[in-house]
């Protein structure tokens, strides 16, 4: 299982070493992130990027998206969904896998989908449909934390997932990062990976992950120039360490 680190842009460099990375799209407008991701990939990185809908509540388009993944020559990129909305998130999907497809595109880089739906039944069968997607992953979203106790229950209820060729990526953190350990105990090797912002979360509020505090209700601020260099890098390592079940 990898580990990607999410960090505001002034410390990316803290994990330049990763091989495994998620960028998100909306920041792209900074050159100083798509120049440290776009060197990420030319290093040969797994270079993973989201399409922004977490942090603006509204996705690129599909074209967007793929304007940036060519010029960074991403590994990867996430097709567009809608928070919680199944019907909004296999509309949009449906969209851009046909653009996808007319373009060729589809044949040029791998794609990520995220399933949604406001009911672990209205989840299950967006994850359905998206099984026969042209798509190498799914992504499982934390946000499926407000029908099922964990993500691994919610794996659990999907064995069509489990049993299928498709890549499964953890998006995000909703709390103690030993979900992602527990996850991987359950279903050695089918998950490729994680990302999470949470160490950096912790670290701007001052606090250390390892202290039992439960994670500040703050988003992350990736302009944040004034951090704790040290606490960063401690949180940082303990998340990551969290998430191998080595702490």
């Amino acid at each position: 299982m990898e580990i990607a680190t999410i960090l505001p842009i002034k410390y990316l460099k803290m994990r330049e070493d990763s091989e495994y990375n998620m960028c998100l799209a909306h920041l792209m407008k900074s050159q100083e992130y798509k120049d440290f991701f776009k060197a990420q990939a030319e290093k040969g990185m797994f270079v993973l990027m989201d399409n922004g809908v977490v942090e603006t509540d509204e996705p690129l388009t599909i074209e967007e998206i793929m304007n940036i993944a060519e010029e960074i020559n991403v590994t990867e990129a996430i097709i567009p969904d809608a928070i919680r909305d199944k019907e909004l998130t296999l509309e949009r999907g449906r969209i851009a896998l046909k653009y996808l497809e007319d373009t060729g595109l589809i044949d040029e880089f791998q794609f990520l989908a995220v399933p949604q739906g406001s009911t672990k039944e209205e989840w299950k069968e967006c994850l359905l449909e998206m099984l026969n997607w042209s798509v190498t992953t799914i992504g499982i979203s934390r946000f499926v934390n407000k029908y099922y106790d964990s993500r691994l229950e919610a794996l659990m209820d999907v064995p069509e997932l489990i049993n299928s060729d498709k890549e499964i990526h953890l998006l995000g953190c909703a709390g103690d990062p030993i979900e992602m350990f527990e996850i991987e105990k359950e279903f050695p090797g089918r998950i490729r990976g994680v990302d999470s912002g949470i160490a950096a979360i912790y670290a701007q509020e001052g606090i250390r992950m390892d202290s039992g505090a439960g994670k500040p209700q703050v988003d992350l601020n990736f302009d944040n120039e004034d951090m704790d260099v040290s606490l960063l890098e401690d949180n940082a390592t303990w998340w990551e360490g969290r998430c191998l079940g080595e702490v």
